[in-house]
């Protein structure tokens, strides 16, 4: 369902250079953003129902990501011989007893299913990159289908190309 929502509000928000990275590559655009783009169209009344839908269910992943995060905080921190207390004390909880209840909440939330953005997008390899590069190239009538562009000759990376 995340990938769902990703892909929708993709295809309904991204402009300017998402909207390139898209249709290039299939880049999802970044969900902070993607949420933003469905916030500032329900405060214009142009959001639809499944935006809002797609946007909650981010909301969602986010929040996962962040707890997640969390917790590897929290074992880190326990590693370095930081005490609950201290723990406690940066996290305005009460004592080290809060402490420990919310760390063993965030390692329940650790084990729930969770996908990345980056793990959704398509593996593009350089030489899909290049073929799809030459393709268009070879579409616009710009160059011969063999040739590398510019940025292959120079051995950057056509992804990063900018118009």
């Amino acid at each position: 369902m995340v990938g769902a929502s990703r892909r929708h509000l993709t295809e309904r928000y991204a402009s300017g250079v998402d909207l390139l990275l898209w249709e290039t590559e299939k880049r999802l655009i970044p969900d902070l953003d993607a949420i933003r783009s469905v916030t500032e169209a329900a405060a214009s009344e142009r959001a639809e129902g499944l935006d809002m839908g797609a946007a909650l269910v981010l909301v969602q992943a986010a929040r996962l990501g962040l707890d997640r995060m969390e917790c590897e905080l929290f074992e880190a921190a326990r590693a370095m011989g930081m005490p609950l207390e201290a723990i406690a004390a940066v996290l305005e909880l009460p004592d080290a007893a809060a402490a420990e209840e919310r760390q063993r909440w965030l390692e329940g939330r650790r084990a729930l299913p969770y996908t990345t953005a980056a793990s959704q997008r398509p593996e593009a390899g350089k030489a899909a990159r290049r073929a799809e590069a030459a393709h268009r190239a070879k579409a616009a009538g710009d160059e011969p289908a063999g040739r590398p562009e510019a940025g292959h000759a120079a051995g950057g990376d056509p992804g990063e190309q900018r118009p």
